[in-house]
């Protein structure tokens, strides 16, 4: 029944030659032009199935804490950076990156968030801090500017709460001791001086708990976030030797000459979103105001980024791969195929018109094989569909596969010819009875091979097998109708110099 069809294909095909080709060539511009707004996905569900535990646990986590973080590596000495008021400038620019700005507060002694709604962006609005601060795209900034006085901060609420609590364990005590005195029936004065008492004694206790917790802590006085003696008591282990961080802060410190600052993106960005905060993050960091005083260089690097510059490679290889594929197979198309038209004769029989024509007839299954990728690539763009990197593979198999089949059907039209057909109409209708059943059983096999790869784990892998079965059949549709259309065309068209 298949082959009944494909050769009643061809036949439709070759008595509306014209309207064939108008059809087929409409079809592939067309769907090359939907191609072209194809964009590329390297999304975690191209690489895991979206009902997977695995996945769902990763998106609860990126939905909790953001996704991976885009990191921006920080080359320049620790004792520069945290001791001098590059701390200051540190810590700007992750408010920046976090889509905030930041004030100084004279009770923290730190720099807290200003309130939302209150602050201007670093820069104006139009700068890379106001468009972040705009897109709302950033969950959270893990860095050492914010680390640090975050640091100071909470020593300094933890610090005032217990001096709080000392003051309050004082009042008390005198309180007690004065009410146990007047309900022994002393006076008011004797309750008075009992009081005073308990205020005193409690006082000297309290005093000896915060000398205790001074020395052990080795915080003498209120911290503030330019106190170097308390930064260095933070980020410094003199134990591992000179200026080395330590040990549990190395996802903030890693080294002595340098730091990281982590910018966790929402996970619902789009690659697009993403791939433009991540440029904002790049602008950001080159912003004079965030210049290092001592030399410091900025890095933006991390998962995201790496991501990101795939998915634009991706863009950039499918025109490489296609414009590659087509270099190949017309210069092996103009140096081994012969014509299919040339009926075997003496090699000048046609003339110098008929020789050109027969040259570039030679790059037909090019042409068809163009003509398949367009549509195929169209359907995708059609169907809501994106490029990865598997995607991308298709490309140059499916060419080599329509070539393939062109290159078979016009061979057997070349046959018939050598065998007597007298025109090209005849040839290809003979064609079609000698030629299609083998060429249709090889692009079954095939599609079946491929379609092994359904039973694959991986989402890509599987589009790979869906995308490449539907380009071999459209590939083996172009190559029987337009193929036959074309040829007769040029039949006709020798035939008439010819006469």
């Amino acid at each position: 029944m298949w082959r009944a069809g494909l050769t009643g294909l061809i036949e439709r095909a070759a008595a509306r030659p014209i309207l064939t080709l108008a059809i087929v060539v409409t079809l592939a511009v067309g769907g090359g032009l939907l191609a072209l707004g194809l964009r590329p996905s390297t999304g975690t569900d191209t690489f895991v199935s979206r009902s997977s535990a695995n996945y769902q646990v990763t998106a609860d986590d990126q939905a909790h804490f953001g996704g991976d973080p885009v990191i921006v590596l920080i080359k320049e000495p620790l004792t520069d950076l945290v001791l001098t008021k590059e701390l200051a400038t540190l810590t700007q620019l992750e408010a920046c990156l976090a889509g905030q700005t930041v004030v100084p507060d004279a009770t923290l002694k730190a720099f807290v968030p200003a309130p939302a709604g209150s602050a201007t962006p670093y820069g104006g609005w139009g700068s890379p801090c106001g468009q972040l601060m705009r897109a709302h795209a950033v969950q959270v900034v893990y860095g050492p500017g914010t680390f640090l006085n975050r640091s100071v901060s909470a020593v300094n609420q933890e610090v005032t709460s217990i001096l709080s609590g000392a003051r309050s364990a004082e009042v008390s005590s005198a309180r007690a001791a004065y009410a146990l005195a007047i309900g022994k029936g002393l006076s008011v004065k004797q309750a008075t001086q009992a009081g005073n008492a308990g205020y005193t004694l409690e006082q000297q206790r309290q005093n000896n708990l915060l000398t205790t917790m001074a020395l052990q802590s080795g915080i003498t006085s209120l911290p503030s976030i330019d106190s170097q003696s308390f930064i260095s008591q933070v980020v410094f282990d003199q134990t591992r030797g000179v200026n080395q961080p330590k040990a549990r802060f190395a996802y903030l410190f890693p080294t002595a000459n340098s730091a990281l600052i982590q910018v966790r993106l929402r996970a619902s960005l789009s690659s697009a979103q993403q791939a433009h905060i991540i440029s904002l993050i790049r602008q950001a960091v080159r912003m004079p105001r965030f210049a290092s005083a001592y030399g410091g260089t900025y890095t933006v690097s991390g998962a995201p980024v790496v991501v990101g510059d795939l998915a634009a490679q991706l863009t950039h290889s499918i025109t490489v791969l296609l414009l590659a594929a087509i270099a190949v197979m017309a210069i092996a198309l103009l140096l081994v195929f012969r014509s299919p038209l040339r009926p075997g004769r003496r090699p000048g029989a046609e003339g110098r018109a008929g020789g050109e024509s027969s040259r570039w007839l030679r790059l037909l299954p090019l042409v068809v094989a163009l003509a398949a990728v367009g549509i195929t690539f169209g359907l995708m763009a059609v169907l809501g569909a994106t490029l990865t990197m598997a995607s991308i593979a298709v490309l140059p198999i499916l060419i080599g596969l329509a070539v393939d089949y062109a290159v078979q059907f016009q061979s057997r039209v070349a046959e018939a010819r050598a065998a007597g057909a007298p025109d090209a109409r005849s040839a290809v209708r003979d064609a079609a009875a000698s030629g299609v059943p083998t060429i249709g059983v090889a692009a079954l096999a095939t599609a079946t091979g491929f379609l092994v790869l359904l039973l694959s784990p991986v989402p890509m892998v599987r589009g790979f097998a869906v995308l490449l079965v539907v380009g071999i059949a459209v590939a083996l549709v172009c190559a029987l109708t337009a193929g036959s259309a074309a040829l007769i065309l040029a039949g006709a068209g020798r035939a008439g110099r010819a006469g």
